[in-house]
């Protein structure tokens, strides 16, 4: 009961605070993302860096992420009358850091520096990006109903995938990733999400019922997809969960799992339905 009550406290804390960037003006969920995506990234090398000959120094490509994400917010998103800033500040801003990464590598003495560069890399990629394009789907509506519905498809997805995989699950999905997950837990999950499609499709008309299905699709498929890619993850690393920040979820990266290669796909299928994203 202990362990449940913990669980439950920290989901309601996870889930307020997501809530309060997506209903929040644009500059408070830059910064909840941007401090999200610092912790995330961080994380992602606090865990990569127990595999052999890999020790990236994890404070700089979180302070980077957390750069990245409130320059371009700064550059795109605000009135220029209240910020005046030219994209080649961020360009300029963000790539010295990224040089910083690859030329301290020349003046360590580490057995295999091509792999912190590789892994820098790969964090900036696999995290900060898909942080920085939630708020490209949060401005592709005027009151972010496409960054509500991106998370709830994923709640609703996560919740039915995990009832129905327990339920009836027999077939495995992926049994050497991911032992549990079962294709009778993504139908299931799938199910969840276009039925969720149905209601936003009532309240919110700018997408049709076929493209709100497509939308849930995406993030089903996607976000089942950025789950299993975590558990490669962690299995190649050898943990069980990626941290304890979360009691009773494990660690950042374990939560935002889905979102990581669902949020790229759904800002190229915005842009498919010709819907004005913020750019």
């Amino acid at each position: 009961m202990k362990n449940f009550l913990i669980r439950t406290l920290s989901g309601a804390v996870y889930v307020t605070l997501i809530m309060f960037a997506v209903i929040s003006y644009m500059w408070v969920a830059a910064l909840i993302f941007s401090i999200l995506a610092a912790l995330t990234v961080y994380e992602f090398h606090k865990n990569t860096n127990k595999l052999e000959n890999v020790n990236v120094n994890p404070i700089a490509p979180a302070l980077a992420s957390f750069m990245l994400l409130l320059i371009v917010a700064a550059t795109h998103f605000f009135p220029k009358e209240h910020i005046n800033i030219q994209p080649i500040v961020f360009v300029v801003i963000y790539f010295s850091f990224c040089l910083y990464f690859f030329i301290s590598e020349i003046f360590k003495n580490k057995p295999n520096p091509i792999n912190n560069i590789a892994y820098t890399v790969l964090g900036q990629i696999y995290v900060a990006l898909p942080f920085l394009l939630l708020l490209f789907i949060k401005g592709a509506h005027e009151r972010g109903i496409f960054l509500l519905a991106f998370f709830v498809f994923i709640w609703v997805n996560d919740t039915f995938a995990y009832l129905t995989g327990t339920t009836f699950g027999k077939h495995r999905m992926c049994e050497r990733i991911s032992p549990k997950k079962s294709w009778e837990g993504f139908a299931g999950g799938l199910i969840g999400a276009l039925a969720v499609a149905v209601v936003f499709s009532y309240f919110e008309t700018q997408l049709n019922m076929a493209q709100w299905f497509g939308f849930a699709i995406i993030v089903v498929i996607f976000g089942t997809l950025g789950d299993l890619l975590e558990s490669l993850l962690k299995r190649t690393i050898g943990i069980k969960d990626s941290g304890t920040i979360m009691p009773g979820h494990g660690g950042l990266l374990d939560r935002f799992d889905s979102l990581l290669l669902a949020a790229p796909v759904v800002c190229i299928y915005l842009l498919f339905v010709s819907l004005q994203l913020c750019v």
